[in-house]
C-alpha cells in the first residue's frame, strides 16, 4: 500500500487541490484501503447480527431449529436463486 508522507507545506495546505498529484494519489489509495477494510468488517457485523436475531427469535419461540426459505433472491438486479437459512440449537443454555 502507498504510504502518505506529507511535507510541512502540504500539511498546512488549505485545499486538497493544493497538493501535488503524487500526494493526492497516495491519499486516495490510503483512503480506499481504509474504506475497503471498514466495509468488510461491517459486512461481518451485519451477518453476525442477523444470525443472532434469528437464534434469539427461535429461543423466544421455544424452537430448537428454524428454517427460512427465500425464493427468488435478488440484489441490485442480480438473480441469486432460491435459498434456505437454517439455525439449529447445539447446546442448552441456562
Amino acid at each position: 500500500m502507498a504510504e502518505l508522507i506529507l511535507t510541512d507545506e502540504e500539511k498546512v495546505a488549505a485545499l486538497w487541490s493544493d497538493l501535488d498529484d503524487a500526494a493526492i494519489g497516495k491519499l486516495v489509495k490510503k483512503n480506499i484501503a481504509t474504506i475497503s477494510t471498514a466495509a468488510e468488517q461491517a459486512d461481518r457485523i451485519v451477518i453476525q447480527a442477523a444470525a443472532l436475531l434469528i437464534c434469539c427469535w427461535a429461543h423466544e419461540c421455544n424452537a430448537t431449529d428454524v428454517k427460512f426459505e427465500l425464493g427468488g433472491v435478488t440484489q441490485a438486479g442480480r438473480d441469486f436463486g432460491d435459498w434456505a437459512v437454517v439455525a439449529t440449537k447445539t447446546r442448552q443454555g441456562e
